[in-house]
């Protein structure tokens, strides 16, 4: 499927869900985007509609975002100036720690969480989760 990079200027790849792999860039294509991807240090990341839900990707790990039982956190060590991402669904968690968005910008304070979601795309999965009117969009507009 075609997922879209929005924190790499859009650039689009071909993602296989199944196996977890991805061909970059993607060029010359009429296939509309089904999603978003990401590669988070290691970590293939990618949020994407499938069968009418909104499915998380981390790596070979799947959950339906959607689902009142996914739980996510997301959350920043200000002294080790890293950020924590967390997925839990009964026995299926995984936790990612990494530095920081703003962890390199001399004298920031981060006291503004709404701008995680622009700078991190972590923070950007954490806002969709929290908002259904969005999941709601966004499966309709990937669907």
């Amino acid at each position: 499927m075609i997922l879209s990079k929005p924190f790499d200027k859009g650039e689009l790849v071909d993602f296989d869900s199944s196996t977890c792999t991805f061909n970059k860039p993607v060029t010359d294509i009429d296939e509309k985007s089904k999603g978003n991807f990401h590669l988070l240090e290691q970590n293939i990341v990618a949020i994407f509609s499938l069968n009418s839900l909104l499915i998380l990707q981390i790596g070979d790990k799947k959950w339906d975002l959607s689902s009142e039982d996914t739980l996510l956190r997301y959350s920043h060590d200000f002294i080790k100036k890293t950020t924590i991402f967390e997925v839990e669904l009964n026995e299926l968690n995984v936790s990612i720690e990494y530095e920081a968005w703003w962890a390199g910008i001399p004298n920031f304070e981060p006291i503004k969480p709404e701008i995680d979601e622009d700078e991190d795309f972590m923070g950007y999965i954490y806002a969709v989760w929290m908002n259904k009117g969005l999941q709601q969009h966004l499966i309709s507009i990937w669907s």
